[in-house]
């Protein structure tokens, strides 16, 4: 794999593109772009026929350990790696340790170990043990084993143990890589082909905007104190203000999890992308609300992803009401197109040095909405005590009647 910097701006942002992998070296990834998150293999909520009709194009996909390890025995007797395992050929993969989308507990480490938390606990890794694994994997791109578990909130003395311990580690992946014959046609990241940055969050945090400021003094002295000729990574479950601030500090790949997080909490992004037009546009929608039960427009008027183009907000609202698993799939389908539209046009205002308007533009979108978030919680806690009640007493007895109709 190599990393190409096509056009660079007044600022740090660029436009690159990853290509010559081994597997197919024709192919281009355009950064600054995210990732498809995985599970097991295979990206969340979607089949690989329904994936190759939202993403033709190639992509990347994450491959967090946490969700996949158990994989391992299969891929070690099939032989040909993840990607194939998975039916997704066509794709290339990026196997990582832990999803940054899930909350992890602290602590738990060692010397020379550091926690897997998978759905059956926790497993302890060393690092050869995870360059066992990536032998198996087979991935194009690899990120070293490391302490990332940390946050805004962690002391120093915790910090300074992390970079310790994951210099240690770094050490010992770099002498398996090399040793390896296995893993000749991947690539390690932190070592030929760039850097990845983590240990930002711990996937419990919900960054507002007064954490934008200290995120962005991050990005800017790491990408800095880095090579610009290497691919920078961000690990972690950002939105898309963190996330353009990211770039503007020079930052390419990014893991990809907010778009399955919204779709998760049955929510779909609404970003108005049109910086001429500055129309009161909702950063999201939240599906759930009964607001929409009557609404039978597309999420968003004019967008051409598969879902705005057949449903409506009636009907993913009324699959989320009952709990189908097609609304899940519908909002992927949305959340996923949306959230690569958002990287497609800051790819295009890089190139026409208008950057810093767009990144303040969608970040102007992320403020209303989370300071709307902030003034309806004030709202709810200054009701009464008896509004309150009823309306807990309401949601109890909703809940015990679709128990029972469901029943």
């Amino acid at each position: 794999m190599r990393f190409i910097i096509k056009n660079s701006s007044t600022g740090c942002e660029r436009v690159g593109m990853l290509t010559e992998f081994l597997k197919m070296t024709s192919a281009v990834i355009e950064t600054p772009t995210a990732t498809l998150l995985t599970q097991g293999g295979s990206v969340v909520h979607l089949t690989a026929e329904v994936l190759s009709k939202v993403c033709p194009n190639p992509h990347l996909l994450w491959v967090p350990l946490s969700n996949s390890v158990h994989l391992e025995h299969g891929l070690k007797a099939q032989g040909e790696g993840i990607a194939k395992f998975a039916g997704l050929q066509n794709y290339f993969t990026c196997v990582t340790l832990q999803n940054m989308n899930e909350t992890t507990p602290s602590g738990h480490f060692e010397n020379d170990r550091v926690p897997l938390w998978t759905k059956h606990g926790k497993k302890m890794l060393t690092a050869d043990r995870y360059m066992d694994l990536m032998e198996v994997f087979k991935p194009d791109i690899i990120l070293a084993i490391a302490d990332g578990r940390t946050s805004l909130a962690e002391g120093s003395k915790r910090i300074l143990k992390s970079i310790e311990r994951t210099g240690n580690m770094l050490d010992l992946c770099v002498k398996r890589y090399k040793e390896s014959k296995e893993l000749q046609s991947s690539c390690l990241v932190v070592i030929l082909g760039g850097v990845a940055i983590s240990g930002l969050t711990d996937g419990s945090e919900e960054f507002s905007m007064d954490h934008l400021q200290p995120l962005g003094e991050i990005f800017k002295r790491v990408g800095d104190a880095i090579p610009k000729e290497l691919l920078h990574v961000v690990e972690g479950c950002w939105n898309p203000a963190v996330i353009l601030t990211a770039v503007e500090c020079g930052w390419d790949l990014f893991d990809g999890s907010y778009a399955v997080k919204l779709t998760n909490l049955g929510q779909a992004l609404t970003l108005n992308f049109d910086v001429t037009n500055d129309i009161d546009n909702p950063y999201l929608l939240d599906l759930i609300d009964e607001c929409y039960k009557d609404q039978f427009v597309p999420i968003l008027d004019g967008c051409e992803c598969l879902a705005c183009k057949k449903h409506t907000r009636a009907y993913i609202r009324h699959l989320l009401n009952t709990r189908e698993m097609l609304a899940s799939v519908l909002l992927s389908i949305h959340n996923l197109y949306h959230f690569d539209q958002m990287f497609y046009h800051a790819r295009q205002h890089i190139v026409s040095n208008t950057f810093n308007v767009y990144k303040a533009h969608i970040i102007k979108q992320y403020e209303s909405y989370k300071n709307v978030q902030k003034s309806e919680s004030t709202d709810s806690d200054n009701q009464t005590p008896q509004i309150k009640k009823s309306r807990v007493n309401k949601e109890v007895s909703d809940t015990y009647t679709n128990s029972n109709y469901s029943t």
